[in-house]
């Protein structure tokens, strides 16, 4: 089976911040980076409590609440425009060319007018599904991107991928209702 379809950024880019929800790195420090903050300033609201200096208190307490519920979305447009910046960067020459995969039992062969790419298929390591996008996951860490909505036998193509899953015995996780936060 061949499938043909552009990668515009927004695949890309869906894809980046899929790989960054799931790391656990990343969680790591996102979930330190909202709490630390809020614990200093509500340190320093409770020094100023017991100095009897209300005013200071207040600030640093609001300050801390703040942090708390609003950094979360200010953090999570950072990714976005860092992700965009790495995108602009790294895949231009990828964005907007015809891509040709055609998927196998044996291999998919990747080919755009950069080139042709040849994986065997027990070098992947999981395919997931997401709302716009499946992702062939390889055990190098890359993946192949295959944009659903530009897919006419988008159904033909899930098929032979979960068959392509149960004789390698790895993972087809489907995450429909994935969205970045």
């Amino acid at each position: 089976m061949t499938l043909q379809y552009t990668l515009d950024e927004n695949d890309f880019l869906t894809h980046q911040l899929f790989i960054a929800s799931k790391s656990k790195q990343i969680n790591r420090k996102r979930k330190r980076s909202r709490m630390v903050i809020p614990v200093a300033y509500g340190a320093f609201a409770m020094l100023f409590y017991t100095q009897g200096r209300y005013e200071l208190m207040a600030i640093f307490f609001l300050i801390a609440v703040l942090w708390f519920f609003i950094y979360p979305s200010w953090e999570r447009k950072k990714y976005v425009k860092h992700y965009q910046n790495f995108i602009a960067e790294n895949y231009k020459i990828r964005i907007g060319r015809m891509t040709s995969v055609a998927l196998n039992n044996d291999q998919f062969i990747t080919k755009d007018d950069g080139g042709e790419s040849k994986i065997l298929t027990t070098e992947t390591d999981e395919i997931i599904e997401i709302s716009t996008l499946i992702l062939i996951r390889l055990k190098s860490g890359q993946s192949l991107i295959i944009p659903k909505l530009k897919i006419d036998n988008i159904e033909e193509v899930r098929s032979f991928l979960k068959s392509l899953a149960d004789s390698l015995k790895i993972n087809y996780c489907i995450e429909e209702d994935w969205k970045w936060n």
